[in-house]
């Protein structure tokens, strides 16, 4: 009777479960369009969403048995991730989706197994096994299950891949390469219906070509000067000597120039040199092959000057073979020129002298003539290439720097704001003198910074300056809320300490704009320093350069402007091909001044011309300029 009892209870409670699982086999579908994207070491499921589950579970199926791999707590979690696969491997998945009832999870049907096999494992530790001048041997790591190798080549530079080859071993020679660049590589890996993603970005360099046209340009003293064209990338050249004809070069040390001053004995003697180019990539350095010997012999002082006709004012380079330190230069008027720095000087005053280089053991004597400057104008010169004066009279003398004065406020401004940083005109408009020139701006309106500067440097705007100057000064004081007036003298502050920080010490600032007033001045030499602060600022150059712009205010309204500087005003009568910018100054009409900028085959100059008596002298002092330096 028990077991009959047993017998039954069994049967129901399989009949029960039974029931169970055909409810919650109708209450949860089975999920579709499962699908899987590989990577060698990865594997990521999707699936489309069931609206009636309350979550999935993901497995794992080897050998006929499922490995729980996760439980996704949302209908809405309908991707998976699996991680840490083995490369080149088969693996299966199912997804089933569940709901909850009385705190039990009914599961549905699986879904159709989904079975991929992992990507082969990308190629690694790419390195240049071997390089000449035009070819690179390539080798990498060996990748399981790969039976070849895909290689791509690409000039560094460049994005665009070309395929260079195929090969069954791990390791390719890349041939007939120019030898004037680096070229990138990757690698990808190949197997059976199976394929690597690409291996990382290598840049190699063929073998650098030899050094040739080398030049001694000073043979004598106690230094050789040597000199090379470059003829390939280089990372650096390493320079060998010796002083027996018959031995082997040692290494003396090493330039990324493309010369390299050897200081040798000062008594007479000769060395052998050679030049042997080097690259550097990832892994190892590239040493081309030395350049043929060359012979420099020391001992006696070798010098010239680069111009003993001089006009007052002017300067001039004294080149020598010997060191600097061991140079002294004197004049037999000392009155005539002025030596400046080490190896350069000044013609100071008209007449004629002796100048005297020597070395210690030798010298050498040139006869400079000194006549009549090109004016008296307080002006300059400044080579920007070579980054040295070429000529300067009263440069120290004080003058009204005027409206070029709004070049330190745009420094000023750019310095310490963005250009998108919003410009309200407010009652600064005020203080605009009744005879400054203006842009035209009205009270209310709002520019970029970046578009007001237009109006600043373009038709020389005094509006635009104490604008600018006064919502500077509130933002980098923190306080929105200062006067127009207090706000203007905090941002004068600012102007005179940046001139400090340039070196620009005789300068004293009172406005924003350059309206002349007592105390407010500069000289030539601190205007020269601007200059090549606008230069340096992208900006600032770009908008000096510019003849007309229109520009849109944040409020709406547009307005064209043009620029006061006739230099660069195209067909007119002051226009020059040569300038590039920057900024007229005019107190009254007996007393104006420029700066300009101006190349001429990859030459650039900064002339500063201030005190002319016209508005036109100071155009044609300035083209005077550019015809005897540039």
């Amino acid at each position: 009777m028990k077991k009959t009892i047993t017998v039954f209870l069994f049967a129901m409670l399989t009949a029960a479960m039974l029931c169970i699982n055909v409810s919650a086999a109708e209450k949860t579908a089975a999920v579709e369009n499962l699908k899987a994207v590989v990577s060698d070491t990865s594997c990521t499921l999707s699936w489309d969403r069931i609206k009636k589950c309350d979550g999935y579970r993901v497995y794992l199926v080897e050998n006929g048995e499922r490995e729980i791999l996760k439980t996704l707590k949302s209908s809405f979690d309908v991707s998976f991730c699996k991680e840490e696969l083995k490369p080149n491997t088969d693996y299966t998945f199912i997804v089933r989706a569940y709901l909850i009832e009385n705190g039990k999870k009914l599961f549905g049907p699986p879904s159709e197994e989904v079975t991929v096999k992992t990507k082969l494992s990308a190629p690694s530790w790419l390195k240049a096994e071997e390089a000449t001048v035009s070819s690179v041997t390539v080798s990498w790591k060996t990748v399981k299950g790969a039976d070849r190798y895909r290689l791509y080549i690409c000039p560094a530079g460049e994005s665009g891949y070309q395929k260079l080859g195929e090969t069954d071993e791990p390791v390719f020679t890349a041939e007939n390469l120019s030898g004037k660049t680096g070229y990138k590589f990757r690698v990808k890996a190949l197997g059976n219906k199976n394929s690597s993603a690409f291996s990382k970005t290598y840049i190699f360099y063929t073998v650098p070509k030899k050094v040739t046209e080398i030049k001694i340009s000073a043979q004598n003293g106690s230094r050789v000067k040597l000199s090379w064209k470059k003829s390939s990338p280089v990372s650096w050249y390493s320079i060998y000597a010796t002083d027996k004809k018959t031995d082997k070069c040692r290494y003396i040390g090493k330039t990324n120039e493309l010369s390299y001053i050897f200081q040798g004995d000062r008594s007479k003697k000769t060395y052998y040199f050679s030049v042997r180019p080097v690259i550097q990539n990832d892994l190892q350095s590239l040493h081309g092959s030395f350049s043929d010997r060359f012979k420099g012999t020391t001992g006696k002082l070798s010098a010239s000057v680069s111009n003993s006709n001089l006009r007052k004012g002017e300067y001039a380079d004294i080149i020598t073979s010997s060191a600097a330190k061991y140079l002294k230069f004197s004049a037999s008027d000392s009155s005539v020129v002025r030596t400046v720095g080490k190896t350069q000087f000044r013609a100071a005053a008209i007449g004629t002298t002796t100048l005297t280089v020597s070395d210690g053991k030798s010298s050498e004597k040139f006869k400079i003539r000194v006549s009549a400057p090109i004016f008296n104008y307080m002006s300059c010169v400044y080579d920007v290439t070579n980054e040295k004066m070429i000529f300067g009279n009263r440069m120290n003398d004080r003058c009204y720097p005027a409206s070029i004065t709004k070049l330190i406020t745009a420094l000023v401004a750019t310095k310490n704001m963005s250009l998108n940083s919003t410009i309200t005109v407010g009652n600064e408009l005020n203080m605009v003198e009744p005879l400054s020139s203006t842009c035209g701006i009205q009270r209310g309106e709002k520019f970029r910074l970046g578009d007001l500067l237009y109006g600043l440097l373009l038709p020389s705007g005094g509006d635009a300056a104490y604008t600018i100057a006064v919502n500077c000064a509130r933002k980098v004081s923190g306080n929105p809320d200062m006067g127009y007036v207090e706000a203007k003298n905090y941002f004068v502050s600012m102007m005179n300490s940046y001139m400090k920080s340039i070196g620009a010490t005789g300068t004293h600032c009172v406005n924003p704009h350059g309206y002349p007033v007592s105390g407010h001045y500069s000289t030539v030499h601190d205007l020269l320093l601007v200059a090549r602060q606008v230069l340096k600022n992208p900006t600032l150059k770009n908008v000096t350069s510019t003849y007309g712009k229109y520009v849109t205010a944040l409020t709406g309204k547009g307005r064209y402007w043009t620029t006061t500087n006739g230099l660069i005003v195209p067909y007119g009568s002051r226009y020059s091909p040569y300038a590039h910018g920057m900024k007229t100054g005019t107190v009254d009409d007996y007393y104006t001044g420029i700066i300009s900028a101006a190349t001429n085959k990859n030459h650039t100059i900064i002339t500063v011309v201030i005190g002319c008596e016209s508005y036109e002298a100071r155009y044609t002092a300035t083209h005077k300029l550019y015809n005897y330096y540039l």
